[in-house]
């Protein structure tokens, strides 16, 4: 920010402050809503999104974060009621929102959750708040987890249609649902595995959050689901009111407080008693605007959201796995990292990735991007639901990796499927002749099944591809081949498990990453630092700077590597000189 700039900013600024201070309306509570996916950063509006004003941009955990920060910062704000509903966001974006809300429990606020519903996954969410109401007839639906897949494999047969998949494992299972009728024993083994991490995830944070064992919990789950008022007797729940009751027991929450409490959060104006709950939208008019900051370097934040393809980032309106929904593109990625590399107020970039994966050509296109920003600035991952497969490939070059307890990560593996028609051609009786040159000129044809030597081809694909994969790890994680192999053919891990076996650094969220990466680009501290936001695409493409060399290194520490390394020979046992 220019010198200018900076000032008619702060003097904006502080103007609008003033004015706020002189007519200040009393607010104690502000009444906030959290639905949806809660995404970690704000994705921008598509063009016919942008021409209807009601259309609003979803909340994101990085508003989520901003708004926090400036209730934590007003004396006179007392707490907040989080009306949570329709939340669908995964297990790792809970955990985030858990910290925000800690963020905010720890400047001596409150946080008061309402739940018009609540399945687990809403109240694993609610148990961030320091209390949990709920309406009286309402029902705590704390059922457990429980995972439900579909396998086509005998409908597509009986269509006259099959899948062809060849992968590196069976624990690379993401053709099974294609192919089977029903798990196979390792994806049974797999998901057994995430669903107990996961499980017992959920039973301490509860347990932790109500007081209450880890054994009363579990007990307590299989016992749901709970009308409100049996959820309070089981201490789960501390109230069961309807909504236009809540003014009365914020009222009791403020009478209970301790005097010196009270006093210092008063309101300026108003000698009315009871608490004045409004919503964001109305604070936020009456609330102080943060100061202006005059920054001259930045992390720059490069979102990856969606199954990684080629081609630039788009939406698919294909209600499909891998291939529906958002689409982190390769050019889109390509080209945010290219920006992020030449920009000059850009000192360090973190990647954030919530992606499944997807097509392994694209993501090896941005590891290269990934890797060539690394050795010019600090690169640090943070991860998000899921970074997984692709997700991982992408990670790999980074500096650091983090990623939140609950996320979904390594799939280190790849598989091929083909469709094959064949059997519905004959059952439709439409013919097919082919007249061909080449071996394998079939490969990918959906009309007849693999010949031997196709097979043979794809099947070397996927492995060559494969071993690309365990290379691009082993290098930029610094882990030997035989460490590795037992984490990789495509087994799943839970954030807190790739901690242990060294595919994260660290376990937390965005601020984590952040905070890292400012580390690494020798950045000063900053626990609420100004996030450069970098996408890609644009009317003009930028071109890919020189690869940097490898850093050299002196003759000495080459000698000892190469005296001292392990290694096979082919060579005479001694040797002798004749006179």
């Amino acid at each position: 920010m220019t010198t200018i700039a900076f000032l008619v900013t702060a003097l904006w600024r502080g103007s609008v402050n003033l004015w706020r201070r002189l007519r200040r309306r009393r607010i104690d509570w502000v009444r906030m809503e959290v639905s949806g996916a809660l995404p970690e950063l704000t994705e921008p509006l598509v063009w016919w999104q942008r021409g209807f004003g009601g259309v609003a941009a979803p909340v994101s955990l990085q508003i989520l974060r901003r708004r926090f920060e400036r209730l934590a910062d007003d004396p006179h704000i007392r707490g907040v009621v989080l009306m949570i509903r329709d939340l669908s966001a995964g297990w790792a974006s809970i955990q985030s929102l858990h910290e925000i809300l800690r963020f905010y429990r720890d400047t001596g606020k409150r946080v008061v959750a309402y739940l018009p519903a609540a399945d687990t996954r809403t109240y694993f969410a609610a148990c961030g708040a320091d209390t949990v109401l709920m309406p009286p007839t309402a029902y705590l639906n704390l059922t457990g987890l429980r995972v439900e897949l579909t396998f086509f494999g005998d409908a597509l047969r009986l269509a006259g249609l099959e899948a062809e998949v060849i992968a590196v494992s069976p624990y690379k299972s993401g053709g099974d649902q294609l192919t089977r009728a029903s798990l196979s024993p390792e994806a049974r083994e797999q998901l057994e595995r995430l669903m107990d991490d996961r499980f017992t995830m959920l039973v301490e944070t509860i347990a932790a959050a109500r007081g209450l064992t880890d054994e009363r919990v579990r007990a307590l789950i299989n016992q749901a689901p709970f009308r409100a008022v049996a959820g309070c007797e089981a201490g789960l729940l501390d109230g069961a009111l309807y909504e236009d009751e809540l003014e009365a027991y914020l009222q009791r929450l403020n009478a209970a407080a301790a005097p010196s409490a009270t006093s210092a959060l008063a309101s300026p104006a108003s000698g009315n008693p009871g608490p004045a709950l409004v919503d964001w939208l109305q604070a936020d008019r009456w609330l102080p605007l943060p100061p202006a900051r005059r920054e001259r370097r930045f992390v720059g934040v490069i979102p990856v959201i969606g199954a990684i393809a080629t081609g630039p980032s788009r939406r698919s309106p294909l209600p499909l796995p891998i291939l529906g929904g958002s689409l982190a593109g390769s050019d889109t990625i390509v080209q945010a990292l290219r920006r992020a590399e030449r920009d000059t107020r850009v000192a360090a970039v973190v990647m954030h990735i919530d992606s499944p994966g997807g097509d392994s050509f694209a993501s090896d296109l941005i590891w290269r991007e990934a890797l060539r920003l690394s050795r010019r600035k600090p690169l640090v991952v943070s991860m998000g639901d899921v970074a997984a497969s692709g997700g991982y490939y992408i990670a790999a070059p980074a500096r650091a990796i983090v990623a939140r307890p609950a996320t979904l990560t390594g799939s280190i593996g790849v598989y091929a499927v083909r469709p094959n028609g064949a059997a519905l051609l004959e059952r439709a009786r439409i013919g097919v002749d082919v007249i061909s040159r080449g071996a394998n000129s079939g490969l990918f044809s959906p009309l007849r099944p693999l010949e031997a030597s196709e097979r043979d081809a794809l099947t070397r694909t996927v492995f060559e591809t494969y071993a690309t994969f365990k290379e691009r790890v082993r290098e930029g994680r610094g882990i030997e081949e035989e460490q590795l192999e037992p984490m990789v053919g495509g087994r799943v891990w839970t954030g807190r498990e790739a901690a242990l076996f060294g595919l994260v650094d660290d376990l937390g969220g965005l601020p984590a990453a952040v905070a890292r990466a400012r580390e690494l680009a020798s950045l000063p501290s900053d626990p609420r630092p100004t996030l450069l936001i970098v996408r890609g695409g644009g009317r003009r493409d930028l071109l890919p700077r020189p690869f940097p060399p490898d850093e050299p290194r002196g003759w000495l520490p080459a000698l000892l590597e190469e005296a001292l390394r392990t290694r096979v020979l082919a060579a005479l046992p001694f040797m002798f000189r004749e006179a």
